[in-house]
C-alpha cells in the first residue's frame, strides 16, 4: 500500500510555487577585482558557512568514511560522497545572473576539444564548473579527485592534468572574450587524498600563463578538531570569493575582434 501525502506537505509545495520569486542579480553589474576583500556581507558569508556544516555533519556521520572503510572506496565514491556535496554547497546561491552548472560525470572539456581540433577527443576533467555566456559555454574550474587513500604518482599525474586543463580552459575563454590580465583566472582544484590544493591559472600582462597556489587544506573526512575545520573553511570560502570575482571579470570582458565582427554581421538592418 501507498501511504497518502500529508496535507502539510501539499500546502508546503503550494506555498513554494505561488511564492517562489527569481533573485535580484542587479549587484553583478558592479566590476569586482582580486584586490583583497571580501565580495558578500559578513551576513551571507555565514550562510554559506553553514550550508558547509550541514554537509560536514553529513560526511562526519558516514561510517563508510570511517578510517577502516576508507581506503577502499574509490575515486567515485569519494567524489560524490564528499568532493561535490562541499562545492556546490559553497558555490550555492551565486550573485550572479548567468546559466551556470557543475558536471560531475566525467563530461568532455570543450574547451580541450576546441584547442584540439574537430578530429580529436578532449580531456574528461573529473568535476567542471561552466557558466553560458554571449551563447558560449566557459570553463571557469575544473577539479581532479583521487581516492582518498592514493600514490604519490596518482598525485603528480593530476596535476599536471589539471594544469594543462586550466591552460585549455583560458585559451578557450580568450577566443571569444578578453577578460582583465592579471586579474581573470581559471580555477583548478586538485583532491590529493585528504587535501584540497587551490590553484589559479592567470595570464600576465605579458601574455604568459602563471599558475598559482593559493591554498591547501586538509579535507576533514572524518571528526577533527577547530583549526582544520577553521582552514578547510576559509579555503573553500576563498574559492567563492575567487569565483564570484572572476564571473564579474568574465561579464565586463571586451569581446574579441572576430566575435566583435560576427555580431556586427549578424545585426545588419535591411530595409
Amino acid at each position: 500500500m501507498k501511504p497518502t501525502l500529508p496535507s502539510s506537505v501539499k500546502d508546503k509545495c503550494r506555498e513554494f510555487v505561488s511564492s517562489f520569486s527569481h533573485e535580484d542579480y542587479s549587484e553583478f553589474l558592479e566590476k569586482l577585482t582580486h584586490d583583497g576583500s571580501w565580495k558578500e556581507c559578513e551576513e551571507k558569508i555565514l550562510c554559506v558557512v553553514n550550508e558547509i556544516f550541514s554537509i560536514m555533519k553529513d560526511v562526519w556521520n558516514n561510517q563508510a568514511l570511517n578510517f577502516e572503510v576508507a581506503g577502499m572506496l574509490n575515486e567515485g565514491t569519494y567524489q560524490s560522497t564528499v568532493i561535490v556535496p562541499f562545492i556546490l554547497a559553497v558555490l550555492k546561491n551565486l550573485p550572479f545572473g548567468l546559466p551556470s552548472f557543475i558536471s560531475t560525470s566525467e563530461r568532455e572539456s570543450i574547451a580541450s576539444a576546441g584547442r584540439k581540433g574537430d578530429c580529436q577527443m578532449g580531456r574528461w576533467p573529473d568535476v567542471m564548473f561552466t557558466v553560458k555566456y554571449l551563447d558560449v559555454f566557459f570553463e571557469i574550474m575544473y577539479v581532479e579527485c583521487s581516492r582518498l587513500v592514493c600514490t604519490q604518482q596518482k598525485k603528480v599525474d593530476d596535476d599536471i592534468k589539471l594544469l594543462r586543463e586550466c591552460n585549455n580552459g583560458m585559451y578557450y575563454t580568450r577566443k571569444t572574450l578578453n577578460p582583465d590580465k592579471d586579474q581573470f583566472g581559471i580555477v583548478g582544484i586538485q583532491i590529493a587524498g585528504d587535501t584540497l590544493h587551490l590553484n589559479v591559472l592567470i595570464r600576465d600582462k605579458v601574455n604568459v600563463h602563471r599558475y598559482y597556489n593559493i591554498e591547501s587544506a586538509k579535507i576533514p573526512v572524518q571528526e577533527s578538531d577547530e583549526d582544520v575545520v577553521t582552514k578547510f573553511v576559509e579555503t573553500l570560502l576563498l574559492l567563492r570569493n575567487i569565483i564570484i570575482t572572476n564571473l564579474s571579470l568574465l561579464y565586463h570582458g571586451s569581446v574579441c575582434v572576430s566575435e566583435r565582427q560576427k555580431e556586427n554581421s549578424s545585426n545588419v538592418v535591411t530595409e
